[in-house]
């Protein structure tokens, strides 16, 4: 057996870096770690190939890729022994399939891994060979580079692959970013443009047009090249997104002047889009790399307390609060979701860190948080301001309704998480529509949320608020986790009314929470209820014999009142599931 590690080694040969450090650059193409020992260190050595017709070569801290090997076979294990043996510090082999014995079979495999001190990463069976180790050897490059004084390669090298791919198939071509950016366009003389393709290249991005969110939904969602057709006086197109494994960093777009492109020409654009992935992925400059470590610094601060102090220090954030997390959440339209995220992220990001430097942006799931220092009460209508400028901008730019909630702001750094779950929090309540808009205090909040910001929302509902203006609302929510978590606070007339109400179609609950929510004046729970008030002196006379219920003890009131409240809040909307796994 051999490895064939190919003679060239990027700058910084003599540097190592963190296995953790390199799946980060590549993190969403399919390779993952599967072992559970410690992460060894790396050498910036390109990949070496597993060849089982000869003598395995020694490549110290180099990886393997494991071409051919079945984790469920016996030989793999061997295999990995003697890598480890001739000081890899990583093999790489494919899940071969999701049956169940291939799974026992990794699990094994990574135990013998683990037993022999290399780890054992896993890369999805639709990245091929090929393509995988020219992502490893230009993340290499990119880590190499960024670990040392040389200036990161541009994309300079993008614009004569743009001229390649219009040579090879026959039309001028663009190379887009996720952000619909154009990174790199051919010059070949004599090949026909449109207008759009005009205007792009002149504002360096592509002109906004209805039709554009399904055209690239489509040429996302497809495997390989797919021909577009155009609209109005604009040329058809091929077109194909460039992938580094299954993450999607833009596209390649052809102009097909006479509607002609056959199978060759879609081939020909396929083996482009995996060299312009190679070509995009080893531009991420050293500023991409710190970039991310950032967000994941940020991730970390704003999910837990734990070590904030810690991770504040490295973010640099020094004695800036008070602190404010607001959250940002768009809808998007299925099968579009990667690239419309991308640019929800793009533009919250530019516009967050313009208004203040300082300010941090990460997305986690579907929702993008920015972290403002300096969060003084008197900053707060500014950060407002800014939120509905966004969403103004997004409905405008981007055709995305965006919801917005600013989080508490809070003194300390270990407190961060708690604002971050505030935010949610109203972001839950913001996409409830308020929840159940019951009479009294949960009504109230309802009116406050239809009405706290409505710029954007297209569908009538609010776009923004912040926890401060919805602090009542948040503290019932809260109450009604805990009366969840200890059903004995919860009022014992509450619960027989309830169970009352629900066995023998009765409305009592709702007539006495209206009649405490009014201050107990009768005319007015009469006619929010639509009672006449002979008839509601009758229910409250029948709830005092049946319940027990003692209007003249305040006491005993407020915590029938809260117990009826906070039930009616702790079933309402989808809070409940956050509120029950508080992240704060």
């Amino acid at each position: 057996m051999a490895s064939n590690p190919s003679a060239s080694r990027p700058a910084g040969q003599s540097r190592q870096i963190p296995l953790q450090e390199l799946l980060k650059v590549l993190e969403g193409s399919g390779l993952r770690i599967r072992t559970h020992g410690p992460t060894p260190e790396l050498a910036l050595l390109s990949p070496g190939l597993y060849d089982p017709t000869a003598e395995l070569e020694s490549l110290p801290g180099g990886i393997l890729l494991g071409i051919g090997l079945d984790p469920a076979e016996p030989r793999t294990a061997a295999v990995v022994e003697e890598a480890a043996g001739a000081g890899f510090a990583a093999v790489v082999v494919k899940a071969a399939s999701q049956a169940a014995a291939s799974q026992e079979g990794l699990e094994e495999l990574a135990a013998a891994a683990d037993r022999a001190g290399i780890a054992l990463l896993v890369v999805e069976d639709g990245v091929s060979w090929r393509q995988l180790d020219g992502l490893l050897e230009s993340a290499v490059g990119t880590l190499a580079e960024a670990n040392s004084s040389l200036v990161p390669l541009g994309v300079g090298d993008l614009f004569a692959l743009a001229n390649a791919i219009a040579a090879m198939v026959g039309g001028a071509t663009t190379i887009e970013n996720l952000q619909e950016q154009i990174l790199a366009y051919s010059t070949l003389p004599g090949q026909p443009i449109d207008e759009d393709r005009r205007s792009g290249i002149l504002g360096r991005q592509v002109p906004y047009l209805p039709e554009n969110a399904g055209q690239y939904a489509a040429v996302f969602r497809a495997q390989g090249a797919v021909h577009i057709e155009g609209v109005g006086d604009a040329m058809d197109r091929l077109a194909i997104a460039v992938r580094a494994g299954t993450q999607p960093l833009g596209s390649i777009w052809v102009v097909d002047a006479e509607g002609s492109f056959d199978a060759e020409a879609k081939r020909a654009l396929e083996s482009a889009a995996d060299i312009a992935a190679l070509h995009m992925l080893r531009a991420r400059s050293s500023y991409d790399l710190a970039r991310q470590q950032r967000a994941e610094l940020l991730r970390r601060l704003l999910e837990s307390d734990s070590d904030s102090q810690l991770v504040a220090e490295q973010l640099a954030l020094g004695r800036q609060g008070p602190f404010a997390v607001v959250a940002f959440q768009a809808e998007v339209v299925p099968g579009s979701e990667e690239i419309a995220l991308a640019r929800v992220l793009d533009l919250v990001t530019t516009q967050c860190e313009a208004y203040r430097q300082g300010t941090q942006c990460v997305m986690i799931g579907t929702t993008i948080y920015a972290l403002f220092t300096q969060a003084q009460p008197a900053a707060l209508p500014q950060i407002g301001t800014l939120a509905r400028r966004l969403i103004e901008r997004a409905a405008a730019s981007l055709r995305l309704e965006l919801r917005v909630a600013l989080g508490t702001p809070v003194a300390a750094v270990s407190e961060i998480s708690r604002s971050k779950y505030d935010a949610d929090l109203v972001l839950l309540m913001l996409a409830d529509g308020g929840a159940s808009g019951g009479a009294g205090s949960a009504g109230a909040a309802s009116s406050r949320i239809a009405g706290a910001g409505s710029a954007g929302a297209a569908s009538g509902g609010a776009a923004y608020a912040s926890a401060e203006e919805l602090r009542s609302r948040l503290t019932l929510l809260e109450l009604a986790a805990l009366f969840r978590s200890k059903p004995r606070l919860m009022a014992p007339a509450a619960a027989a009314m309830l169970e009352h109400d629900a066995r023998s179609g009765t409305d009592y609950a709702k007539t006495l929470r209206t009649y405490l929510a009014f201050s107990c004046d009768s005319a007015k729970t009469a006619q929010a209820l639509s009672l006449h008030q002979n008839t509601l002196r009758y229910r409250l006379r029948r709830m005092e014999e049946i319940f027990g219920i003692d209007p003249s003890q305040p006491d005993d009131m407020l915590v029938l009142w809260l117990s009826l409240a906070v039930q009616e809040l702790g079933g309402a909307g989808p809070a409940h599931i956050l509120l029950d796994h508080p992240t704060g």
